[in-house]
């Protein structure tokens, strides 16, 4: 990996047709030529937080209009202690 001298952004390969491979800025697009032609692979990876999955909630409880205060605060609870941070 290499980042760019002007802006220090990511220096990503690039290869036009009839010219040399180079290394070229995301953000500024400062480009420098490959040295020694390693073998470069681009990849994204994409990573949820615990709050960004679904969570699906199946069981035979009554309806929000037909729960007590108690039922609230129960079922409450029981979706902050899903979502707490994992260990």
């Amino acid at each position: 990996m290499e980042f760019c001298p002007k802006c220090g952004a990511l220096m990503l390969p690039k290869r036009e047709e009839g010219k040399e491979p180079v290394l070229r800025c995301r953000e500024c697009g400062f480009e420098k030529p490959m040295e020694s032609s390693p073998a470069y692979k681009v990849e994204y990876r994409i990573t949820h937080s615990p709050r960004e999955k679904i969570v699906v909630v199946e069981s035979e409880t009554p309806q929000s209009d037909d729960m007590t205060e108690d039922e609230r605060r129960e079922r409450r609870k029981a979706i902050l202690e899903h979502f707490r941070p994992e260990e």
